[in-house]
C-alpha cells in the first residue's frame, strides 16, 4: 500500500478536482487522462468513476471549481486599497501561478484546445471569463462613475483588454527563463498605461 493510500483512505471529490486542476494546467486536455490523475493520486483509475461519469464531467466540475475559487479570491482583493492596488492584487493571482509549477490559468490552457468541445465545458469557460469581465468592470466604475475614460473607453471594454492582456503576459512570460518574474515586469508596465488611462 502506497503512502498516499495510507494517509488518504477514501479522497474527496474536491482533492481529486484539486489536482485535475493542477495537472490540466500543466499538460492540457488533451496531454491529460484518467489514468494519468489516478497515478498522480496513487489510486487505480476506476476510483475516479465513483466520482465523474467521464473526463468531461470532471473538467467540467473542476473548471467550475476553480472559477468558485477565484470568485472568493476576487471578493478579498475588491476590499483591498484603491483601484491601483486592486489591479496589482488581480495580476498577482496569476502570477502565483506561474510561480508555483509554471502553470497556466486554466481558462487560457483549456481555451486553445482543439479537442475540447463539451458544450457544458465551454459554457464554464464563458462563465469564468464574464467572471473576470463583470469584476473588473465593476472596479473600474467605482472608481469612475459613469464617466468616459480618457481613452476613450468604456469600463466594460477596458475590464475585456485588461483580462485579455493578462492572459496573454501569462503565456508569453513562459517563453522566458523566469517566467514569474517575466510577467510581473510585462504586467506592472501594462497596469501603469491602464492607470493613466483613468481619471
Amino acid at each position: 500500500m502506497t503512502q498516499a493510500k495510507k494517509n488518504q483512505p477514501s479522497l474527496t471529490r474536491e482533492t481529486i478536482l484539486g489536482a485535475a486542476i493542477r495537472l490540466f494546467q500543466q499538460r492540457g486536455f488533451s496531454g491529460l487522462g484518467m489514468r494519468q490523475i489516478a497515478e498522480y493520486l496513487q489510486i487505480k483509475a476506476p476510483s475516479l468513476y465513483h466520482h465523474f461519469t467521464s473526463k468531461e464531467d470532471l473538467t467540467r466540475q473542476a473548471l467550475q471549481q476553480y472559477r468558485e475559487e477565484q470568485a472568493t479570491q476576487l471578493l478579498v482583493i475588491e476590499g483591498m486599497g484603491d483601484l491601483s492596488e486592486q489591479l496589482r492584487m488581480y495580476a498577482g493571482l496569476f502570477a502565483e501561478m506561474l510561480h508555483d509549477g509554471n502553470r497556466l490559468c486554466m481558462y487560457v490552457t483549456m481555451v486553445r484546445e482543439p479537442s475540447f468541445q463539451e458544450q457544458a465545458c465551454i459554457d464554464e469557460l464563458q462563465l469564468f471569463a464574464k467572471q473576470n469581465v463583470d469584476w473588473l468592470e465593476k472596479i473600474l466604475h467605482a472608481k469612475n462613475g459613469t464617466q468616459r475614460l480618457p481613452s476613450g473607453l468604456r469600463e466594460r471594454e477596458l475590464a475585456e483588454i485588461i483580462f485579455a492582456s493578462l492572459e496573454g503576459i501569462m503565456t508569453v512570460s513562459l517563453a522566458d527563463k523566469m517566467p514569474p518574474v517575466a510577467f510581473r515586469e510585462k504586467a506592472n508596465n501594462f497596469l501603469k498605461i491602464v492607470m493613466h488611462s483613468t481619471p
